[in-house]
């Protein structure tokens, strides 16, 4: 019609007939007239624009079985003779001699497998099939790491319950796609634990060597600064965590007045990142720019994390790429991995020396991160033990644990048996279980009603477990069966506070000295929120001095 003449797009009279009991009254209705000539030219054009866009596409998207590559689908052949299959198995999954995917009929199993140009990718899952396509041209050294609430809800993509499959089959499953490493991102919580309990006990004792210096006739006072009579001292409390980006979008954008309570830690991931880039050399004999770190998250905001300038360092990325626990199911699909057919394997350890554990597990409290409250209760663990030199006496904060929208605990910091400690000082910690939460919790701070040292807070309900990458469930306990799965893994890993981790000793006594050092600092912190990270600094300073 577009490229007619005019006259012959004249539109033509439509009618519509109104029933009036037992005759038909025919009523003429004119669509367009002299009147409306602008809209009669913007719905043709319109017309022609879809038209056009339609045959675009029935161009350009061939069949899913095609060998050729599409603008939509890439068959793979990366993972063909991985897994061997039998005529008469009665996997979901298989692959074709010459490498295409062939699509077999779901058994025991509600979700109907689709063929491979029905999977709508991410911008960040293709970045990661290209590369996976491409692997032995570019040469690079493949490595991921898995975040602890992936491994609980990761079966869930394969219609089983949470946790059903092990974190042993998570990483074969990463290895069968293509990684050639594959980390533990709890032994990066681990590290996170180390770093910001150090930062933590550091403000405590500045607090308490200011009550000390203002201490009159002996009697100590007890006085706790009000929200805005913290924010004139260095180094203020509470507290704030600083792993989950949706918080930190919202301090930035809504709550800039509080980034002196944030914790300059970067998150887990970003830490686990800059380790790997930073000693790739010493780790495994490449460049930084040879090695592409992929992180598997529950999160969708992470991607937008590691793209802040605060991470990348002449033009190389702390983390190359982050997918989604779906992101990972599909491609997996995609590729035809069944992760019930393949054998567990272990994390690797590229930090650890031989005489530590073989694998890099992460520790019980490490797992807890996946969950609200985990990241409080794990850094618990760690505090009291180092300041006490005694385990704490209940290692299961049950106070923070739970769905409950604020959550509050109180913890001694003097052991009596061991003489160590901060004499009636009590850790007041609490607990925000989403943003709405976390607003009223700071409002409550503000208005001087509460007072605390330590504050936790995660953006989706029930913290990472309820993530917008993890697998969307019609089950309304979905995310009380998810946190079971944390607290079950919690107990039965065989190490279950952050410092006793293998690799964490190995972090620090290889390359970063001690807790809170200036080489941690270098790598593990950066300016709230996402400012300038110290190694820009380093570099800053050396060009002046030069």
């Amino acid at each position: 019609c577009f490229l007619r003449s005019r006259s012959a797009c004249e539109p033509k009279t439509s009618h519509i007939y109104k029933k009036q009991k037992y005759k038909t009254e025919r009523r003429p209705i004119t669509l367009f007239n002299k009147k409306n000539e602008t809209m009669k030219r913007f719905t043709l054009i319109v017309i022609a624009l879809c038209s056009f866009i339609n045959a675009a596409l029935s161009f350009t998207v061939s069949s899913p079985y095609s060998t050729k590559t599409t603008t939509r689908h890439r068959s793979s052949t990366l993972c063909t003779g991985i897994i061997k299959h039998d005529s008469s198995s009665n996997s979901r999954y298989r692959h074709h001699p010459q490498g295409s995917l062939v699509n077999l009929p779901a058994v025991a199993s509600d979700t109907a497998e689709k063929g491979a140009s029905d999977y709508k990718l991410t911008p960040e899952a293709k970045e990661l099939e290209e590369l996976l396509q491409n692997k032995q041209k570019c040469g690079k050294l493949l490595v991921a790491q898995t975040a602890p609430a992936v491994r609980v809800a990761f079966s869930e993509m394969y219609g089983e319950e949470p946790g059903v499959f092990s974190p042993g089959i998570l990483v074969s499953s990463l290895k069968a796609l293509g990684f050639d490493i594959v980390l533990d991102t709890n032994t990066a919580a681990d590290l996170t634990i180390c770093e910001e309990g150090t930062e933590l006990l550091h403000r405590l004792l500045v607090r308490e060597e200011g009550r000390k210096s203002t201490n009159k006739g002996g009697e100590q006072e007890q006085h706790l600064p009000t929200f805005d009579e913290s924010l004139s001292l260095q180094e203020p409390l509470p507290l704030f965590t600083s792993c989950c980006p949706g918080w930190m979008n919202m301090v930035a954008k809504s709550n800039p007045e509080l980034m002196p309570f944030i914790s300059s830690c970067k998150s887990p991931h970003m830490m686990l990142g800059a380790m790997v880039k930073h000693y790739s050399h010493e780790l495994f004999g490449r460049e930084p720019n040879d090695v592409y770190f992929n992180s598997v998250m529950p999160c969708v905001r992470k991607r937008g994390e590691s793209d802040q300038a605060a991470f990348i360092h002449d033009g190389v990325r702390d983390i190359d790429n982050v997918i989604t626990t779906k992101d990972l199911g599909d491609l997996l699909k995609m590729h035809g991995i069944n992760p019930s057919e393949l054998e567990p394997l272990p994390y690797d350890s590229p930090f650890q020396v031989e005489e530590h554990r073989p694998d890099g597990l992460g520790t019980g409290a490490g797992q807890l991160f996946g969950a609200t409250g985990g990241v409080m209760e794990a850094a618990v663990r760690t505090v009291y033990e180092v300041l006490t030199e005694s385990q704490l006496p209940r290692l299961e904060l049950k106070e923070v644990r739970g769905l409950e929208g604020i959550k509050e605990a109180t913890i001694p910091l003097f052991n009596k048996d061991t003489g160590k400690g901060l004499v009636d000082t009590e850790l007041k910690v609490a607990v925000a279980n989403g943003l709405g939460n976390a607003k009223k919790l700071i409002a409550s701070m503000k208005e001087g009603k509460t007072h605390y040292d330590f504050v936790e807070v995660m953006a989706c309900p029930g913290g990472c477990i309820g993530g917008g990458g993890q697998p969307k469930s019609t089950d309304k306990n979905i995310l009380d069966k998810r946190m079971e799965v944390i607290y079950k893994l919690d107990k039965t890993l065989p190490i279950r506070r952050s410092h006793e981790n293998p690799s964490i000793k190995a972090f620090y006594d290889k390359f970063l000295e001690s807790y809170g050092s200036e080489n941690a600092h270098r790598l593990l912190h950066v300016k709230p929120v996402y400012g300038e990270n110290p190694l820009e600094d380093d570099k800053k300073n050396r060009s002046e001095e030069k």
